[in-house]
């Protein structure tokens, strides 16, 4: 099945970079209206500049997904701003390069935050309004550090476990009602997570 992406309103987090700044480049050349959403500002207009050669509708907002206030306020005033959502991309993703012993709550719960309770938290703020107009995509990005452990990234795969959990048992839900989830899993990927330090 291919996807049309001409006219479509596609909201990417994490897209001041890496697969998220790539994808919504490549939504933007292809006609699709892109909402991008990141915490750093200067490389978000980076992105949207490219974006609006192409697709001059395209918009930004700057926001901390770590932030679950900020994560709730985030759906309503993109859908109204943006003209409503079609698909949305949770790519957004924070790595924590430490061994277990070196972890505390703290540490895995700031992973989690922007990992997994953000795109839970948007998808439960975008889906009564796909699901009332019995349309919408839900694209889920995780890893394969959500099917295998990977030495010193437990709090990382942890996330990624969850978000694979979330979507398969979402999709199963939501068969039938218009509104379609996919999940994504791809494994090492040149991008600038590599180079954060295990502070994140």
């Amino acid at each position: 099945m291919v996807f049309e992406a001409a006219g479509r309103r596609v909201l990417v987090t994490g897209a001041s970079s890496g697969i998220g700044a790539a994808l919504a480049r490549r939504l933007a050349g292809r006609g699709a209206v892109v909402g991008l959403v990141a915490r750093r500002p200067e490389r978000l207009a980076d992105v949207l500049a490219d974006c609006r050669r192409t697709s001059p509708e395209s918009m930004m907002w700057v926001a901390d997904l770590g932030d679950a206030a900020s994560v709730d306020q985030l759906g309503s005033r993109v859908w109204h701003e943006l003209g409503g959502i079609d698909v949305l991309v949770n790519n957004a993703a924070v790595p924590k390069r430490r061994a277990v012993d070196a972890l505390d709550p703290a540490d895995v719960e700031a992973v989690m935050a922007v990992n997994f309770f953000a795109p839970m938290r948007l998808t439960l703020a975008l889906l009564p309004r796909m699901l009332q107009r019995r349309r919408g995509v839900i694209v889920n990005v995780a890893s394969v550090g959500g099917r295998l452990g990977i030495i010193h990234e437990s709090a990382y795969c942890a996330s990624k476990f969850a978000l694979c959990g979330w979507s398969e048992s979402m999709a199963v839900d939501l068969h039938g009602t218009g509104v379609s989830v996919k999940l994504i899993e791809p494994g090492p990927v040149d991008t600038e997570i590599w180079d954060q330090p295990g502070s994140e």
